[in-house]
């Protein structure tokens, strides 16, 4: 089975009051407290796209064990039965839990600057207590995304013009992710953030110390 957490779903956010003037340097180094999170850079939407399929395999899988948590069963049969497996879909949920993994690529690729992943859990092996993504939108992306989020059935709790994305299972944040994906046209209609550009040098910078 998948974990369901018994979480109130709100949402909270002021457009108005969302962080609009990151940097390149910010988003590829690090602008919050969480700085064991890695900048995803700049994906595509096919890379976005392959990251929810193979999640949506995993969650499949998942749903249908009888282990309290089938993500972590899974994870677990498979980095002790196929290195290489695990390392290939590691790759693709670029070091993300399955289950947010997606749904940060999906953000990225929507250009918005990702900070926080973790799919909660119910051992001591996740930092957050439930399936939780922290992302700084602009107020234009902003306003979509919490539009699909309601659809999907995740809330919103923003804090210093930051928001944190949630739900009570992964399955919702892997809902949004896809919602996402599916409108991409509407966020590629919108102007990039200021941040976007020179993002990959500073990556490159970042990666050479």
């Amino acid at each position: 089975m998948i974990p369901e957490f018994e979480i109130a779903i709100g949402h909270n956010y002021q457009l108005a009051g969302l962080s609009g003037d990151l940097t390149a340097e910010e988003v590829a180094n690090g602008f919050t407290e969480h700085h064991e999170y890695h900048c995803l850079g700049l994906p595509s939407w096919a890379e976005a796209e392959e990251c929810l399929e193979r999640e949506a395999e995993v969650l499949e899988r998942a749903a249908s064990s009888d282990a309290l948590d089938g993500v972590e069963e899974f994870l677990d049969e498979t980095r002790e039965t196929d290195d290489l497996g695990y390392f290939d879909l590691m790759c693709v949920l670029q070091g993300n839990d399955v289950g947010v993994a997606g749904l940060s690529l999906a953000l990225s690729a929507a250009r918005t600057a990702t900070f926080y992943s973790c799919s909660g859990g119910i051992d001591h092996r996740h930092h957050a207590d439930h399936p939780l993504v922290g992302v700084a939108p602009d107020p234009e992306r902003g306003a979509l995304i919490i539009e699909l989020a309601k659809l999907a059935g995740c809330g919103v709790d923003q804090r210093g013009g930051r928001w944190y994305l949630y739900g009570r299972s992964v399955t919702d944040l892997h809902a949004l992710g896809r919602a996402i994906v599916e409108h991409r046209e509407a966020f590629d209609a919108l102007p990039a953030p200021a941040w976007v550009e020179g993002l990959a040098e500073e990556l490159e910078r970042a990666d050479d110390y």
